[in-house]
């Protein structure tokens, strides 16, 4: 059937119309308006008289009246209100932050309390100065922080107080009529050092030793008055050597206080 019969082609009406070149041409001539396509160049390719690479520029979109929009100034009113924000919100962080926890200082007052633990056992039985107890707390593997907050804990709970401590062991040893050189030797074995040592024997030490050892041995004297004059020399010589006097000096005053003091009293009963 050809094309004079009807049948669907190419007919001559459509070989009077010339064939669309392309998609635009063919909308507008039908009164259809859209945005031209643009072909841009290749991904990667800078247009002529660009760097590769470079960004593109920044179009400002045009605001009410075809001009572009320009950002409002900040006031200072605004400027104000927004600093302080700022802060505000760096304080809520830091009160968040102490809230929390710190590993390392639970672990130092861990540290610190089982130390302290051992100050007051190793000064149960015997005061200690606070030089041999640092010393000791070192030995054990405590670090520098750990032993100086054990000590201020200690000295806060009178565990360590060297000033009285001291005091009160001289007076103790004295007591005992112990020489100086003896008390000085005992206290520095405590760990005292001896510029404390100095201060705390100083009357202790001006003292006749001579005099103060005559007096430790005529007193053991009168207690052996019952035993033979040989036997009381020699304990009274052991007792005034053990109280520190240097042994010269305690042979003298244990043969005076002994064999001088019973012929004194064999001649005066005569």
């Amino acid at each position: 059937m050809g094309a004079e019969d009807g049948a669907p082609g190419v007919g001559a009406g459509d070989a009077a119309t010339p064939p669309f070149k392309d998609a635009e041409a063919w909308l507008a001539e039908r009164g259809i308006e859209r945005d031209p396509i643009r072909v841009g160049p290749p991904t990667g390719t800078a247009p002529a008289g660009e760097a590769p690479g470079a960004a593109p520029e920044a179009v400002e979109e045009p605001g009410p009246g075809g001009a572009a929009a320009a950002t409002p100034p900040i006031t200072d009113r605004e400027a104000t209100r927004l600093a302080a924000q700022a802060e505000a919100d760096a304080a809520v962080r830091r009160a968040d932050a102490d809230a929390l926890p710190d590993p390392a200082a639970s672990t130092l007052e861990a540290d610190v309390a089982e130390a302290l633990a051992f100050v007051r056992r190793s000064t149960a039985m015997a005061p200690q100065a606070q030089a041999r107890i640092a010393e000791k707390l070192g030995e054990r593997g405590w670090p520098p922080a750990v032993v100086e907050r054990t000590l201020e804990r200690a000295r806060r709970e009178r565990l360590l107080d060297d000033p009285a401590m001291l005091a009160a062991l001289v007076a103790e040893r004295r007591e005992k009529r112990h020489a100086p050189a003896r008390i000085r030797r005992d206290l520095r074995e405590r760990g005292f050092e001896d510029a404390a040592l100095d201060a705390a024997l100083a009357d202790t030490e001006r003292e006749d030793p001579e005099a103060a050892a005559f007096d430790v041995a005529r007193e053991r004297a009168e207690r052996l008055s019952g035993v033979d004059a040989e036997t009381a020399f020699r304990r009274v010589l052991g007792h005034v050597a053990r109280r520190g006097y240097p042994e010269g000096l305690a042979r003298k005053v244990a043969r005076e206080a002994v064999f001088t003091a019973r012929d004194r009293e064999r001649t005066a009963g005569h």
